[in-house]
């Protein structure tokens, strides 16, 4: 398979937001980061759900109308650290795609550097060992492979295997991933998102309804930890602004947001 077109598109991220659902309550039992409350793997899929609402009513497929979908969807449903980040990346991949009919493995590894750009964007004080380390290298693998692969079930293939393995080098990145003994949740749940799209590729008939995973160890998170907490909810808010504000306005919201709560993303 050398392309993708629209219908095969959506399929699969049908296919790996189903991967994700089936894989959330997993998910959970890794969060230890930014906090360990127990729900990255509910909000990002949460997150890709709204999008696949969207993708599900579209009566017209194409890639710009997928493309928005996915996007906007994303957006609007986004919850949590986690699920932001996860739509600024479905943000950034889409917008690269969304003017071409089919998607090869060039335009493929374009539109991961763009989704990785966008989501680095997005979070104002970045940390490494987290989802933005996975997808970036996932990224950086795919415009690799890029020069050489054009089957996409095979570059999609050597995309997982080398994402896996920056997931597992996540703890040494983050110690308190390294304390509880586990990889980091947000970037475990983008690791289920492309395990999906795989599985569609292969042309796979998957229950995901039975296909939960095993092997996270429970996670004990310390009094210190927990100490640590100064801010203990996720807020998310749409801010329509009636024109576009300076630079300097926005610098100063940014800073006063940074006065009132932690791990800020602003996209």
């Amino acid at each position: 398979m050398k392309t993708v077109d629209a219908p095969m598109a959506a399929k699969l991220f049908l296919g790996g937001a189903k991967n994700l659902e089936a894989k959330k309550e997993w998910i959970n039992e890794l969060n230890v980061f930014p906090v360990p409350d127990g729900d990255t793997g509910t909000n990002m899929t949460m997150t890709i759900m709204s999008a696949v609402h969207e993708v599900s009513s579209l009566t017209d497929m194409n890639m710009y109308a997928l493309a928005k979908a996915i996007s906007s969807g994303s957006l609007r449903g986004a919850r949590g650290n986690s699920g932001v980040i996860l739509s600024q990346l479905f943000r950034g991949f889409t917008r690269a795609m969304q003017n071409q009919e089919e998607l090869d493995v060039v335009d493929i590894a374009n539109a991961m550097q763009k989704a990785v750009e966008t989501a680095y964007k997005a979070v104002m004080k970045p940390k490494e060992g987290t989802i933005l380390t996975v997808a970036r290298g996932a990224a950086d693998k795919a415009a690799e492979l890029a020069e050489t692969e054009e089957d996409i079930v095979e570059f999609t293939r050597l995309v997982i295997e080398e994402a896996e393995a920056i997931l597992e080098k996540t703890p040494e990145m983050l110690p308190v991933l390294k304390e509880a003994g586990v990889v980091d949740s947000g970037g475990q749940g983008l690791v289920e998102v492309l395990k999906g799209m795989y599985d569609v590729l292969l042309g796979k008939e998957v229950d995901y309804a039975a296909a939960g995973a095993s092997g996270a160890k429970p996670v004990k998170i310390s009094a210190e930890t927990e100490a640590d907490i100064k801010f203990g909810y996720c807020t998310e808010f749409l801010i329509m602004l009636p024109e576009p504000v300076s630079v300097q306005r926005e610098q100063e919201f940014k800073a006063y947001l940074e006065s009132i709560g932690d791990s800020i993303m602003e996209v």
